[in-house]
C-alpha cells in the first residue's frame, strides 16, 4: 500500500504564515465571526500551526 498523503491542518507540516493567515480569516469569513464547535477546533489547530511557524521563522540570536 502506499502511504496516505498527509492532511493539510497536519501539523507536521509547514505551510506559510500567509497560508495559515489566509485559512484563519477565511474560517472566520465564512462563519460571519460566529464559530460552530466544528469550526473552533479547526481553528484551534490552525493557531497551533501559525505558533509553529511563527517559532520556526524566529532567528536565534548571535
Amino acid at each position: 500500500m502506499s502511504p496516505t498523503p498527509e492532511a493539510p491542518d497536519s501539523p507536521s507540516r509547514e505551510r506559510p504564515l500567509a497560508e495559515i493567515n489566509a485559512d484563519i480569516r477565511g474560517l472566520f469569513a465564512r462563519a460571519e465571526g460566529r464559530l460552530s464547535d466544528a469550526e473552533r477546533v479547526r481553528h484551534a489547530a490552525l493557531l497551533e500551526q501559525w505558533a509553529a511557524a511563527i517559532k520556526a521563522s524566529v532567528v536565534p540570536a548571535a
